[in-house]
């Protein structure tokens, strides 16, 4: 059960795809993109007290360098990933949002990881 916004990967110090603290510096400049798409409106998924009120996809991408002030010891890497975000509703007044996610990331030594999400939100 999650407490924070759907879309994790917008934050500041999250990269998916790497470990926490997995990419050190004590500078950073990051650059990311999205496409979020509009719901996919549901009208007959579920009944009574539970039904799917959506679907919404999301794509993103991220470039990142840490120690920006110190060339020689710069690190740069990048991540794509796709997020699908579902709204549920409960007993008709609760909104729910299940999501799922899975990001890939390169680092410039050649290194790559993956990494998949999933949080259960009660709004």
């Amino acid at each position: 059960v999650d407490y924070r916004s759907e879309q994790r990967y917008r934050e500041q110090l999250a990269f998916p795809g790497l470990e926490i603290d997995e990419l050190g510096g004590t500078s950073f400049a990051r650059l990311q993109t999205e496409l979020m798409l509009p719901p996919i409106r549901l009208r007959s998924v579920g009944g009574g007290s539970f039904y799917l009120k959506w679907l919404r996809p999301s794509v993103f991408g991220t470039g990142i360098a840490t120690n920006v002030d110190a060339p020689s010891a710069r690190t740069r890497a990048v991540n794509v990933g796709v997020q699908l975000d579902a709204r549920i509703m409960l007993f008709s007044y609760l909104r729910t949002t299940l999501s799922a996610g899975w990001a890939q990331a390169w680092i410039e030594d050649g290194r790559s990881a993956d990494e998949f999400m999933i949080s259960f939100k009660i709004l």
